[in-house]
């Protein structure tokens, strides 16, 4: 096909094809039950399903999905409607579902949608004619392999620095290396090799964006890497030689070419421009949704601004009037007194005026008509935007029964999974920026919540866990559910792992409530799993949902119960459109807190309020309630209260949930649709904003997170901020391979870092971020280690910060030379792995 024609026709196709696949892996779930249970047009429906994807993929030359989707075809054939589909057909076209959700990745991503491991995907269907790779050909990838390995997992690591300097030379470094180690496997015969790296590739190029969907991409990678690592190693020695000198024929490649047979006759760019657009189109792009929307609020927003410019109109007639009424005065006096040469002109004007003022009153009534009109107009449109961009829930959560089936068979567990509320409908981009945080809480519920099926047995539960994902309308927002009937959360080990992992002092973490330890689980970094596998223990996830949650204006939490099982809830708005916004003041700031989370707004007197264990309490409708100052609870200076001075109090009480919260405010400013702003990736940890609003009179004011306000002020909660952080070490080095061994290895003893590849960069990471010690390198360009310590010491603000120089220089005049540029500790490089490096980061912070 043209490369212009398929680049047009691709992001429709996509969208398509992705809907069609869900709707598939539904249908042969259906047919592995009784089929009594079924749906009476299943089958016949699924083939229609499967047929109209092979045309589709035929007729654009996708010759490896069409494939795949042919072979599925052919393994329903047969099949009748009284039987039962056999498990492991179910597994085999499950798989090959999502090779080809993989293959619809790479063209989104602007390559080629080849299929990985496409003979051994045809030949588990059944298909004729699959072919498989030589049993003899199978050998090791040890030798290079394990480089690029080296190299692929250091590429990780310096993508998963929060200050990379060049992020896309990084990805594109590691996607040149992961493609050439995938053609040296095939070259080689070891096609396991060749798919991880290919979706090793796939992985670094979905991290090129950045964000949370970067984090997303990393914990893939990561498993991806992890399995990489046991194929090489299970594949000997024997086949190293073959794949060595594939790999050093492939170090000059600059790109792979793209792989043979694949019947796309268009270049990988050709659909670059189609990049990411396919998972996100309702029939028509998001984009332009999202440009109609806004035009719409900007029309809504212009029209409160012609009402206040309409009310000021009515004050300045009101005012004219009042002149008129004191001009007539005027002309009676001075009729009555008999008048003058002044009298006449008087009355001339003062009819001129009246005419005037009948006028403008006309204008003014069809002012108001046409602006009433022009309201009723934006609101519907308004209406039906938003009601365009609403999707039911069922998009996310029927992609759920794949991965449980998938997961739970990896883990060899036996898991029933509950879908409910899938007819409930939510913004599109509220359910797109789900997929990802839902997919870890279910895989986290696998794994980590539900025990084996000896455990189970052991205990008397069923053998089969029970796992339910729920979505609830709860008024103008909604909750998403996912809980299991597993151990539950066991707080103990959570404080354990928090204290090795250096989260938390021993000290600290026994003073934590189970319910304060509890939410260490959504600390970045936190996994409790021991070893790293293809499902857990890359401390990648539940971070994520919270900060997702963050913003999307909603919040997070966790509950659990000892042996029946834990529940995450996720809440959100419906809608991430216009919404109903209560503006109060808080000393001199004005801010605004979604309405529907405002339940009633009182005056509290003195008495009202009291003290109960250690924590202020206010009495409203006969409930004691925590009170709080509004401006405290977001970072703003304490200023006195009316109840200081034993006048009334203005209280607005925030429920969210079954928790209320009461917290004191200056005053009501008013009331307004507000439409909430992101306000980007540099206040994305604040967490009581959701974000900012333009006021129609054109102030910008802050928008509240009312649920993380309500959530912080739980009493297990609050005065628990601080528990939680960690020194920030600053790695530096111009050697990668270096720097991410010391990132890795203070990252396991628990330290957040942050890297710099030589000591310019270094100097602007300091700047920007606070670090309190710093391991660099002595030769490094542009600025040397020793330069940097110069620097560092000669600093007003930083001259504090320890600094440990790791080099090879050995000598004593070296270690001096070092010592006096103001290094507090000095290390050779071969000690950083005899845990000299841990134990002098120790020595110089010992807070930590």
């Amino acid at each position: 096909m043209d490369a212009q024609l398929l680049r047009s026709i691709w992001p429709v196709f996509s969208a398509e094809t992705r809907e069609q696949i869900q709707a598939i892996g539904s249908k042969v779930l259906g047919l592995e039950g009784p089929a009594q249970a079924r749906e009476p047009d299943l089958l016949p429906s699924l083939r229609r399903l499967v047929h109209s994807v092979k045309g589709s993929a035929a007729s654009l030359g996708l010759d490896d999905i069409e494939q795949v989707v042919h072979a599925i075809e052919d393994g329903l054939a047969d099949f009748q409607p009284e039987d039962r589909l056999p498990r492991d057909a179910v597994e085999s076209m499950l798989r090959g579902l999502s090779a080809i959700e993989g293959a619809m990745a790479r063209g989104d991503a602007g390559q080629s949608p080849v299929v990985d491991g496409l003979g051994a995907l045809l030949a588990s269907l059944g298909r004729e004619g699959a072919v498989t790779a030589p049993a003899g050909a199978q050998g090791g990838t040890v030798a290079k392999g394990m480089d690029s390995l080296e190299s692929l997992e250091a590429a990780l690591g310096a993508l998963c620095s929060p200050d990379v300097p060049d992020r896309s030379a990084v990805v594109r470094t590691a996607v040149e290396r992961a493609r050439a180690l995938k053609a040296a496997a095939e070259a080689a015969g070891v096609p396991k090799v060749a798919s991880l790296a290919e979706a090793a590739a796939l992985g670094f190029t979905r991290m090129e964006p950045g964000g949370d969907s970067a984090g997303m991409a990393a914990s893939d990678v990561a498993g991806t890497l992890v399995d990489l690592r046991a194929a090489l190693q299970a594949s000997g020695p024997g086949g190293a030689g073959a794949v060595e000198r594939a790999v050093e024929a492939l170090r000059t490649v600059p790109a792979p070419a793209a792989a043979e047979g694949s019947g796309v006759h268009a270049s990988p760019s050709s659909l670059q421009e189609s990049r990411g657009t396919a998972d996100r189109t309702v029939r028509v792009s998001v984009k332009t949704l999202e440009s109609l929307a806004l035009q719409v609020e900007l029309l809504m927003a212009g029209r409160a601004q012609q009402a206040r410019r309409g009310e000021a109109h009515r004050a300045m007639m009101d005012g004219m009037h009042e002149v008129l009424l004191h001009l007539e005065r005027a002309s009676s006096q001075l009729t009555m007194s008999g008048g003058g040469p002044a009298l006449e002109p008087l009355r001339a004007g003062l009819g001129l005026m009246r005419g005037l003022q009948k006028r403008l009153l006309g204008l003014a009534r069809d002012s108001h008509r046409d602006g009433e009109q022009l309201s009723l107009v934006a609101q519907v449109a308004r209406d039906d935007l938003r009601d365009l961009r609403m999707v039911p829930a069922s998009q996310v959560l029927e992609p759920l029964r794949r991965t449980v089936r998938e997961v739970s068979a990896r883990l060899n567990k036996d898991v029933s999974l509950d879908l409910v509320g899938g007819d409930v409908r939510l913004d599109r981009r509220i359910l797109d920026a789900l997929k990802d945080p839902l997919l870890h809480l279910v895989r986290n519920a696998i794994d980590h919540g539900l025990e084996s099926t000896a455990e189970r047995r052991a205990v008397g539960k069923s053998e089969v866990g029970r796992l339910s994902v729920r979505v609830e309308p709860r008024g103008t927002r909604m909750a998403v559910v996912v809980e299991d009937d597993g151990a539950g959360l066991s707080p103990e080990r959570v404080r354990s792992t928090a204290v090795r992992r250096g989260l938390l002092t021993a000290e600290a973490a026994a003073k934590l409530s189970d319910a304060q330890a509890a939410r260490l689980v959504f600390q970045p970094g936190f996994s409790t799993r021991e070893q790293v596998t293809a499902t857990s223990g890359r401390g990648v996830g539940l971070d994520v949902v919270q900060a997702t949650a963050q913003r999307l204006q909603g919040s997070v939490d966790v509950d659990f119960t000892a042996g029946r099982g834990t529940r995450f809830t996720v809440d959100l708005p419906l809608t991430l459109a216009a919404a109903l916004g209560l503006l109060v003041r808080t000393g001199t700031t004005v801010s605004a807190i979604p309405s529907d989370c405002v339940k009633r707004v009182l005056r509290l007197t003195p008495a009202d309020v009291g003290t109960v264990a250690g924590r202020v309490v206010a009495r409203v409708d006969g409930e004691q309630l925590t009170f709080l100052p509004l401006a405290e609870s977001i970072g703003l200076p304490r200023l006195p209260m009316a109840l200081d001075s034993g006048k009334l109090q203005t209280a607005a009480l925030l429920s969210v949930g079954e928790d209320r919260v009461l917290f004191a405010i200056d005053e009501v400013v008013g009331q307004q649709e507000i439409v909430v702003r992101s306000l980007g990736r540099h206040v994305q940890g604040v967490r009581h904003l959701a974000g900012a609003a333009v006021l129609d009179d054109g102030r910008v004011v802050p928008v509240l997170n009312a649920t993380e306000l309500v959530r912080a002020a739980r009493p297990e909660t609050r005065s628990t901020s601080t528990q939680s952080t960690r020194p920030r070490i600053l790695v530096c080095d111009d050697a990668l391979t270096t720097r991410f061994a010391m990132k890795s290895l203070l990252e396991i003893a628990g330290y957040p870092v942050v890297t710099a590849a030589d000591g310019e960069e270094a100097w602007g990471v300091l700047e920007r971020t606070p670090c309190q010690l710093v391991v660099s390198d002595w030769q490094m360009p542009r600025l040397d280690g020793v330069g940097l310590a110069r620097r560092i010491k000669s600093h007003p603000a930083l001259h504090r910060t320890p600094i440990i120089l790791v080099t090879s220089l050995d000598s004593p005049e070296d270690r001096a030379a070092g010592l006096e540029a103001g290094a507090d500790g000095y290390l050779v490089k071969r000690e950083v792995e005899r845990g000299k490096l841990l134990e002098l980061v120790r020595q110089l912070l010992p807070a930590s």
